[in-house]
């Protein structure tokens, strides 16, 4: 039986009960507080394993965040605008387009623009302090689910002004952490209306579009301030990803994301129900409005490339124009580039306005003539540009400025090749690079006399003509090829070449050094034509270089004007006396008959000069001259080099230029230089010639001298310190070797002049010499020995010479005694008949005979001697050997006599002979003349096969015509140049003009072969009324130097009357009738006014 529980057990269960519960919660909390404590230790201790392994990383971060901050200013928010290039007259003359960026204020920024960013990137914009610490954590729970890979950004607003200003669009925890150090900070500083500002104004929305504003124009045609909803929503999608919502190539996805936009502006309640219905049905409409592009021509392109250089002359960039060798040569064009290419680039990037000197009126001068005379010509290449070219720079010579510069025919070539292409210059370098520099020298003048003739190893002249001794002057008004190569290679070719370093000319490299064909024109690279144009625009002011370009000033929207602080640079590359003689001579080029430019005199007696210049085979042609206004140089070419048969420096070139200035010369005033006072009108006493002079004349040649010959000991020096510092001492001849050669060197080095070079070789030989000194110490036991052994040597060798002198006497005695009889014994021998002096003759050669009887030869010598005496016996008395000498004079006689009159008859025979050879030839070829004809009728005159060689087998000179004169009057080449001053008066043909070449006026006329050998012309021919000529009839003369018969009156004096053969005809050069009467001159087009 069970008894009942009483409620005191009860009791008592239920305190154990709670009292078990509590143990066992008491050990669980103990349990948990101690899992807890190791989890935080171990959080601590792994927290700072974290943080010592990316301490460095955020002190970077704060570094880079401090750094940012410590610069940041309100411009850093903006974007650069487009470059605009201005011409003198601050014209737009050129845009480059830099995305047509232009910053807008918060006010003229939609707020349906700015409602849509909050909506859709940042909707806690309006509260947060910079940083969206819900949005980041976020960010950060999806870099645990994907294993630390950067899947969606927590960015806010302004952290995104932070990337877009400053940072790199790289994801990356450093990026993030500067965002999130430096928003905060700019929170601060600016408010949220500035962020917003700075945020649309920085965005890229594709296309070439930055800022808002732009974004806004190109696609919807209108301002940021009048974006309705639905076209906010689409710039804020492509801002995004600019290329996933492209709307002109991705419209469905840019629709897409649209509408998402709009969505979320709806979620935040920035558009109502129906506002958002009616948003979301609009179609997506795109207008791409295109802005205006980059306009870069001539003018744009030529300011781009100077401002360039500015820009590295203001970093202090050193400029090298002349360069030593092959290494100094690439390190300076690699730096260079790299440069140059930076700032080149930096100009496009925007932000610049670029004020220039250039002209638009003398630019569209110089483009129109340009283009006016090569119109003609209407090839193209296969990229549609024209194959012939032509490039020319216009210089003021007042500012010293390009002030045009035409890069091509047309407009539309962007190639400019007045600054990027360089030629070969041809004869226009002379001046600059060879007569310049001479007269600097002082050993040249305008009157003095070079020889000018062909030599080896040199070149040619043009047309194949030479003169002997010709003045500089006239020399350099022919371009005389030879003699510009005599001077450069007498002044020193790298002399020379300074000049066009000093006046910075580019492209020029470190093979031209010390190559004689620089002086007419043979460079490796070439030149290019905006150097030319300063070079002579040096000579044009007195020889004084500016480097002024075409650059007035450069101002850039954040840093304002670049150029404040940069000065142009002056400097005196030829002397005064140098220039004005050089200009004086160079208006002989436009003035003197023979002057290569003559013709191209401008209008009004404007002064000027110039230089043709005409490369091989004319593949490049130049002229380029000056006045005191304007310096303008010309090139016409064809892009990729090819010959151009009868073009030559004056033919286009030329024209080109002359057209230029008398243009922009009208209505000025005609203005000279001003003779210095240091020259002066004299005669020269070598020459004879009165000419200009330089008073400083003597002076400077003596200072040349010095100077040759201090270059000259400069470089033996450099040689000889050379290989003194490459000698190695080996034996005990090296260092006497290294003794004498430093004792030698050391005195030679005080001849030099004071000077940095100097000092670098005395510098070069010490140390050197220190370095020999122990080597030469511990070989002093070898150096005593070795001459004690040279001691000895030398002994005996004189001790030999001694004995050797002694032999020497001995035997010149004894072959002195030998000679001495032998002379008397050949008196003996030699009797012809029995003299009187025989006997003593005999006397003298016995008593000799003692001076050689101790000689083995001494019985020779007595045998030889007796049968001398014994021959005396056998001779002729002196009466009868005198007869018989004169029976042989008179036999000699008698046979040279008759060996004359048998050559006499001879010669009479062979003279006979060749008058009947010669006037069977002359019945011959007259006959030939008389009945050969052509199909129209013409006359074509025989002639022998020495005289129908091809013309391809003729010399040609500058104007494509033979050198020979006769094979042009004979008729052996098809056409002619006129402009060729030996045929310039020969009438041409209707339908030809200028300087054109024509069909040879000659080519049916032979006025040599018909008649020559003709002791008189026929008498038929026409016989001129001679009565205003002197009176009397005279008679005609062939006349070598032109080929003709020629007229002489009746006082012997020669006329102006020549016959000729033409049209079948025999016709007179001027007023004479032919045979049938007709008046050659009209009957035959002109085609005659006189042959000379």
């Amino acid at each position: 039986m069970k008894s009942n529980p009483t409620p005191h057990s009860l009791m008592r269960a239920l305190s154990g009960f709670f009292v078990s519960l509590f143990g066992i919660l008491g050990w669980l909390f103990q349990s948990i507080l101690h899992i807890l404590t190791c989890g935080l230790l171990l959080c601590g201790l792994i927290g700072l394993l974290i943080y010592a392994k990316v301490r460095p990383e955020l002190d970077h971060c704060r570094e880079v965040a401090y750094d940012k901050l410590a610069q940041m200013q309100r411009q850093d928010f903006s974007m650069l605008s487009d470059t605009e290039i201005y011409d003198k007259n601050d014209q737009l003359i050129g845009l480059i387009n830099a995305g047509h960026y232009e910053y807008v204020p918060i006010s003229q920024i939609s707020m349906n623009l700015q409602n849509a960013y909050i909506a859709q990137e940042d909707r806690r914009f309006k509260s947060h302090t910079g940083v969206d610490w819900i949005a980041t954590f976020r960010a950060g729970l999806a870099l645990i689910k994907n294993r630390g890979e950067i899947t969606q950004g927590g960015s806010t607003i302004t952290q995104q002004v932070v990337k877009n200003t400053y940072l790199t669009q790289e994801q990356s925890f450093t990026r993030k952490i500067v965002e999130i150090l430096l928003a905060p900070e700019i929170e601060k500083k600016y408010s949220k209306a500035d962020i917003m500002e700075f945020y649309c104004n920085t965005n890229f929305y594709g296309n070439h579009c930055y800022g808002v504003e732009a974004a806004s124009r190109y696609y919807f045609g209108k301002d940021a301030s009048d974006l309705e909803s639905y076209e906010a929503a689409v710039l804020v999608g492509i801002s995004n990803s600019p290329t996933a919502y492209n709307p002109v190539r991705n419209p469905e996805a840019s629709l897409k994301k649209r509408n998402d936009v709009l969505q979320s502006m709806l979620e935040v309640g920035y558009l109502t129900e129906d506002a958002y219905n009616s948003a979301i049905s609009q179609p997506l409409s795109i207008v791409q409005e295109e802005g205006e592009g980059s306009n870069e021509n001539y003018m744009s392109s030529y300011a781009i490339h100077c401002a360039a250089l500015a820009l590295m002359k203001l970093d202090n960039f050193q400029f090298q124009y002349i360069f030593k060798d092959k290494s100094d040569y690439d390190s300076y064009i690699e730096n260079y580039q790299a440069t140059y290419t930076e700032k080149a680039d930096d100009i496009r990037a925007g932000g610049y306005r670029i004020y220039t000197t250039l002209d638009q009126e003398l630019q569209k001068t110089l483009q129109t003539q340009l283009d006016d005379v090569l119109s003609p010509y209407t090839e193209l290449q296969d990229n549609g540009k024209y194959a012939l070219q032509g490039a020319g720079v216009i210089v003021d010579n007042m500012t010293n400025s390009v002030v045009a510069v035409v890069g091509g025919r047309g407009e539309n070539d962007v190639y400019n090749r007045a600054y990027l292409s360089a030629r070969q210059p041809g004869s226009t370098i002379k001046p600059l690079i060879d007569y310049a520099p001479a007269f600097d020298t002082g050993e040249y003048y305008p009157a003095r006399l070079v020889n000018d003739h062909k030599w080896e190893n040199g070149p040619s002249n043009s047309g194949g003509s030479y003169y002997g001794n010709v003045s500089v002057r006239e020399a350099l008004n022919r371009s005389l090829n030879t003699v510009a190569w005599q001077i450069l290679t007498d002044i020193g070719v790298d002399y020379g070449l300074n000049y066009l370093g000093e006046m910075e000319f580019q492209k020029l490299t470190y093979i031209d050094n010390g190559v004689p064909s620089l002086s007419i024109g043979g460079f490796t690279n070439g030149v290019r034509v905006v150097d030319m144009a300063k070079g002579y625009s040096t000579l044009a002011n007195g020889g004084v270089y500016n480097d002024q370009t075409c650059i007035r000033k450069i101002d850039h929207e954040h840093d304002g004007e670049l150029t404040k602080n940069l000065k142009t640079h002056s400097q005196v590359v030829y002397q005064q006396d140098s220039a004005y003689m050089l200009t004086d001579i160079l208006k002989g080029t436009l003035n003197e008959a023979y002057g290569t430019g003559y013709g191209l005199a401008l209008e009004n007696g404007m002064p000027a000069a110039g230089k043709t210049g005409t490369t091989n085979s004319s593949k490049d042609t130049w002229f380029c001259g000056y006045t005191r206004y304007y310096t303008t140089a010309v090139w016409v070419g064809y892009d990729t080099p090819r010959a151009m048969p009868g073009i030559y420096g004056k033919t286009y070139a030329g024209k080109i230029w002359k057209q230029i200035m008398d243009q922009i010369h009208e209505g000025k005033e005609p203005l000279d230089w001003q003779q210095p006072a240091t020259v002066e009108v004299t005669t020269d006493s070598k020459s004879g010639i009165t000419d200009l002079f330089s008073a400083t004349l003597n002076d400077r040649a003596q200072q040349t001298l010095h100077d040759k010959e201090q270059r000259k000991l400069e470089e033996d020096l450099e040689a000889a310190v050379t290989a003194f510092e490459d000698k190695t001492i080996e034996t005990v001849e090296d260092t006497y070797w290294v003794k004498e050669q430093y004792q030698s060197i050391i005195s030679r080095l005080n001849l030099m002049d004071g000077s940095n070079k100097r000092t670098e070789l005395l510098e070069r030989m010490t140390k050197r010499n220190e370095e020999f000194a122990p080597i030469i110490r511990d070989m002093q036991d070898t150096i005593a020995l070795y001459e004690a052994q040279k001691a000895k040597e030398k002994a005996e060798a004189q001790k030999k010479a001694e004995e050797d002198a002694v032999t020497a006497r001995k035997n010149q005695e004894i072959q002195t005694r030998k000679n001495t009889f032998l002379s008397a014994l050949r008196d003996v021998e030699n009797l012809e008949y029995q003299s009187s002096e025989a006997e003593s003759l005999v006397q003298n050669a016995i008593s000799k005979l003692s001076l050689v009887e101790t000689y083995e030869e001494a019985a020779s010598y007595k045998e030889r001697l007796q049968k001398a005496i014994d021959r005396i016996a056998t001779l002729p008395t002196e009466s009868e050997w005198q007869a018989a000498q004169q029976q042989k004079e008179a036999a000699k006689a008698e046979a040279e006599k008759k060996a004359a009159e048998e050559a006499a008859a001879k010669a009479e025979t062979e003279k006979k002979a060749a008058e009947e050879a010669a006037k069977a030839e002359k019945e011959t070829v007259t006959a030939q003349a008389e009945t050969t004809t052509s199909g129209d009728g013409a006359v074509e005159a025989a002639t022998p096969a020495a005289d129908t060689a091809s013309s391809d087998e003729y010399a040609l000179n500058e104007y494509g015509n033979p050198v020979d004169e006769m094979a042009v009057r004979k008729g052996l080449v098809d056409t002619i140049n006129v402009s060729d001053p030996r045929f310039n008066k020969v009438c041409t043909p209707t339908g030809y003009h200028g300087s054109t070449p024509i069909p040879n006026p000659f080519a049916k006329v032979d006025p040599i072969s018909p008649f020559k050998g003709m002791s008189n012309p026929p008498a038929d021919w026409p016989k001129p009324d001679a009565s205003k000529e002197g009176g009397g009839f005279g008679e005609y003369k062939w006349d070598s130097e032109t080929g003709c018969w020629r007229f002489y009156n009746g006082n012997g004096e020669a006329t102006k009357y020549y016959l000729s053969l033409y049209g079948g005809k025999t016709v007179r050069s001027s007023e004479v009738k032919s045979t049938d009467g007709s008046d050659a001159y009209s009957s035959y087009n002109a085609m005659y006014r006189g042959v000379y």
